[in-house]
């Protein structure tokens, strides 16, 4: 049996403790395990190779030009002293020592990217290149778990217990006065996204695919973050079902502020409603097949971490391949999109003509960036499948995903997974990624060539062209909104159960002027 290499022995781990086990599992479930990292270390404190390094954070998350870092903090809350007391120590010790934490680690990578260890000895590099930090975005998020029971008891009235979003706070003196309220917890104003227990789960079961996750915490920081407004939200929760439930140009969004608004409140109890209703459901169900995307990725994962993976044969000597960039673009695709491309794929793995090759393309973006091939191809009887089929399989894909370009002048990038028919009973993909932004003429001819001698995506091949029309969910959402305004004569925002007093009077005010009307 071979020997594991030290990228699959990372694959493996999981955290030291069980929060960040917990956190590990989710991540690694929404991200995949070719980009999460479960503690991670600096070679800072070593001296003549000596010593162990400092850990940088419990979780880093490397994605393209994305670099995600969290800290994860079990603290116990002591519910049995003055609960101003007891939230301003809690406070310390799990979320402001986590943005010290984290702001940290940020500076540090930022300035030694290549310091960045998979072992506390710093022994084994980390297996994946960060981001020049002249192009990476890094995203801070700080998991806190221990104020959920003591939460939902102080704010009463059936609260979820999680932490409440207050824009207006900034700094260890405002949040103490605070209890169970977070704004932003460095001087600084550097940007930490703070979950809870029950929102980090939430957040990374709605949101499990890379680019989901991402979209929503840069969205949800601009939306934050918007100069001269105070942005009150009950919780990160009720602040997820707003985004999902917010389309527009086909996009999660967050609700727009008029010009002339200094305070947004939004209400209580907008996650129950999305979680519980018609819509998402049928989502959820629609998005089953994605998952069969996600399994394709992993699968081709582990030959990445173990080493095993095989070049193209149609490569010239030497080149290097890159071959987490090629996982990576189909990892880049949200959880919409990997619904739809997984049935192309189904599609064709469906299709079996002795002799034959099939081929379904999907062209993507506005106008047209990016295109994935899907090439089936049955074996020929005699033919050696290790050598003769596998070649003429990944030839064929290749003169696809290049030749698409004559079709597709826009095209920047060809994405292509070739695999046999399910009537083979094999089990074998390839994978290809092409950059097509700078093809020239004579590429172009050069492929058309190729393509011609394949009789493929001639002037008279029979192709159907359509854009896509389905809906990631079957009907638009209408949340009813607070009228009460959930500020106090201070222009301070309301905690949970002010607020519901703050309704209820709304509504008592409501019924009399409708009364005598």
């Amino acid at each position: 049996m071979s020997q594991k290499t030290a990228w699959e022995d990372s694959a493996e781990s999981e955290g030291t403790t069980e929060s960040e086990r917990i956190l590990t599992r989710l991540a690694r479930k929404a991200f995949l395990s070719l980009w999460s990292y479960p503690n991670v270390y600096s070679d800072e404190g070593r001296r003549n190779g000596q010593g162990d390094g400092k850990e940088l954070v419990d979780l880093l998350v490397v994605f393209g030009d994305d670099v995600l870092l969290f800290s994860d903090k079990s603290c116990q809350f002591q519910s049995h002293v003055d609960i101003k007391v007891a939230w301003s120590r809690w406070y310390r010790r799990a979320i402001e020592k986590s943005a010290r934490q984290l702001a940290g680690a940020e500076n540090f990578i930022k300035r030694f990217p290549e310091r960045v260890f998979l072992d506390k000895s710093c022994t084994i590099p980390l297996p994946i290149t960060i981001p020049n930090s002249h192009v990476a975005r890094y995203h801070l998020i700080a998991v806190t778990r221990g104020s959920h029971l003591v939460a939902k008891q102080f704010f009463g009235g059936g609260s979820s217990g999680s932490l409440m979003l207050s824009s207006n706070l900034r700094g260890r003196s405002d949040h103490e006065k605070m209890p169970f309220h977070i704004g932003q917890p460095l001087e600084s104003g550097r940007f930490i996204h703070v979950f809870d227990e029950i929102t980090v789960n939430l957040l990374l079961d709605e949101l499990d695919t890379v680019p989901d996750f991402i979209t929503y915490l840069r969205k949800k920081e601009k939306f934050i973050e918007q100069p001269g407004i105070i942005v009150s939200v009950p919780g990160e929760e009720d602040l997820l079902a707003r985004y999902m439930a917010t389309m527009r140009n086909d996009e999660h969004e967050f609700p727009k502020v008029a010009q002339d608004f200094d305070y947004v409140a939004l209400p209580e109890g907008d996650w129950n409603v999305y979680f519980n209703s018609p819509q998402r459901a049928v989502k959820k169900k629609a998005d089953k097949i994605s998952y069969m995307w996600d399994a394709l990725i992993e699968h081709h994962s582990k030959f990445i971490r173990s080493g095993e993976v095989i070049s193209s044969p149609f490569l010239p000597p030497n080149t290097p391949v890159d071959h987490e960039r090629i996982v990576r673009a189909l990892a880049a695709q949200p959880r919409l999109a990997r619904r739809t491309l997984a049935s192309d794929l189904h599609h064709a793995l469906q299709q079996s003509d002795p002799g034959r090759m099939f081929a379904r393309v999907k062209i993507m973006g506005r106008p047209p960036k990016q295109a994935f091939v899907f090439l089936t191809i049955p074996l020929t009887p005699g033919e050696d499948y290790s050598t003769t089929y596998r070649e003429r399989r990944m030839h064929a894909l290749t003169v696809y995903c290049h030749a698409l370009k004559e079709s597709v002048p826009t095209l920047e990038e060809a994405i292509g997974v070739a695999c046999e028919p399910l009537s083979e009973g094999e089990a074998s993909n390839d994978l290809l990624y092409v950059n097509l932004a700078q093809t020239s003429c004579e590429d172009i001819a050069f492929w058309r060539a190729q393509a011609d001698e394949l009789e493929i995506l001639r002037p008279n091949t029979e192709m159907m062209l359509f854009r896509d029309s389905e809906p990631e969910f079957p009907a638009p959402y209408k949340f009813v909104d607070s009228s009460a305004m959930h500020i106090d004569p201070n222009r301070t925002p309301m905690n949970r159960a002010e607020r519901r007093r703050a309704d209820r009077e709304a509504r008592r005010r409501d019924k009399k002027a409708k009364k005598k009307r």
